[in-house]
């Protein structure tokens, strides 16, 4: 998760860079709006970056003060990211059925988010790591994004077919794996 996380983090550096004036979705993404779709990769790929350091529990039991660090930054990289996404879902190729994935995924990305920064605000760490676990899963809708959309692609469904459905597959697979995660340990049960 944490390899994947990094190398998808990087990538969506990269293209953010390059991607003005060049061809495909992310081209796109900047014509509509290149402040929504730079705040949206570079918000992104912080968020995909901090995150995957939060979850080491050597790292976050070590150095609780960076962790809370690392953790407003995640919540702000949410924010910036999932308000420039929410705006861009309903720009994006795919039609009402990808449009309405999208923007379900980014309510559900900053909705956990807010649940979890209130939840340890209130002290319930057990119940803010659950909804991490939720938000982080969301967060690695870019990487189920970047596997399924080739997979697709191999299998010989077009793009403009295959887009509509992984504007959904790239994330409620996601969130099921996490609610799955969080049943299943006990110490995120309460």
């Amino acid at each position: 998760m944490t390899a994947a996380a990094f190398l998808v983090a990087i990538y969506t550096v990269f293209t953010a860079l390059t991607a003005v004036g060049g061809s495909g979705v992310a081209a796109q993404m900047f014509a509509t709006s290149a402040i929504g779709a730079l705040s949206h990769f570079l918000g992104g790929a912080i968020v995909m970056t901090a995150g995957a350091l939060q979850f080491n529990a050597k790292l976050r039991g070590r150095y609780l003060r960076w962790h809370r660090w690392l953790g407003r930054i995640y919540v702000s990289g949410v924010l910036i990211g999932g308000i420039a996404g929410f705006y861009l879902a309903f720009h994006t190729n795919g039609g009402l059925v990808a449009r309405f994935g999208f923007a379900l995924l980014a309510l559900c990305w900053m909705g956990a988010t807010w649940v979890a920064y209130l939840q340890i605000r209130r002290g319930n760490v057990d119940v803010h790591r659950a909804w991490m676990v939720r938000s982080y899963a969301l967060t690695l809708a870019a990487v189920t994004l970047r596997i399924e959309i080739p997979l697709f692609l191999l299998s010989g469904v077009s793009f403009e077919e295959a887009y509509p459905v992984i504007a959904w597959l790239c994330w409620v697979p996601n969130i099921l794996v996490a609610e799955w995660l969080i049943i299943a340990r006990p110490r995120f049960s309460h």
